[in-house]
């Protein structure tokens, strides 16, 4: 594992002009950290990661890193769970109110493939997938990053059932096939595969729910979907 300073665990550095986030209180530069931790991921993966590059992004030093996280893993995991939170609050606030099972399916596929769930980037979460094959703290953040996807499937899937606007005999089944498929789809569009274009997969997926919960096309993609923006 990557811990550039592990068994370093300092007393919060006094608070000095030569850092950009002297002045700010302990939660601000906490957040600015991980906003750090997530560019810089975004930019070098975990394996070229390191916390003085992260402190480098933030305007801090690696002490300061090190005193809210521990180590380097403690920051890059910290960091994607921001983005998951992140996601999921664009996902409340996209839904109109009282949205039906419908809407928010939809509004969960638009959402879903135009950034990718938990980790806000498709290439981030890709990172995730390897880095979970060889690590247990990998491991575990991807599981719980996919439970948390799949049940936000599951509960607009029980709620379509409960409205009789889904037909589906087995909610939970569905539920991790159409996480698996957005997935996959991701995987291909991440790699610009010809036959998966990025424009394209959004309607792919929503065409496959439709089957899946015995909808008809036309009520999940009916009109022009909403401009959405992507995060860098």
């Amino acid at each position: 594992m990557l811990n550039d300073y592990s068994g370093f665990v300092p007393k919060e550095p006094g608070v000095t002009s030569r850092t950009s986030l002297a002045a700010k209180a302990p939660e601000e530069r906490r957040r600015r950290i991980l906003a750090a931790a997530v560019e810089v991921l975004k930019e070098k993966g975990f394996a070229g990661a390191r916390i003085a590059d992260i402190a480098a992004m933030a305007g801090t030093s690696p002490a300061l890193v090190v005193y809210h996280f521990k180590t380097l893993d403690g920051a890059l995991a910290e960091a994607l769970g921001s983005v998951e939170d992140d996601f999921y609050t664009d996902l409340d606030q996209a839904l109109p109110p009282q949205a039906t099972a419908v809407e928010r399916l939809r509004v969960i596929g638009e959402l879903g493939c135009d950034t990718g769930p938990a980790v806000g980037n498709w290439a981030l979460w890709m990172e995730v997938w390897v880095r979970a094959l060889r690590d247990g703290q990998a491991r575990a953040l991807r599981r719980a990053l996919d439970a948390r996807w799949r049940q936000t499937l599951r509960d607009c899937i029980d709620a379509g059932v409960a409205e009789g606007a889904f037909r589906c005999a087995d909610p939970q089944a569905t539920a991790v096939r159409l996480a698996a498929l957005m997935d996959g789809l991701a995987v291909q569009v991440a790699l610009r595969d010809p036959d998966v274009p990025e424009n394209r997969m959004t309607d792919l997926w929503l065409e496959s729910a439709a089957a899946e919960l015995d909808v008809p096309l036309r009520q999940l993609i009916k009109t022009k979907r909403r401009p959405t923006t992507k995060r860098p």
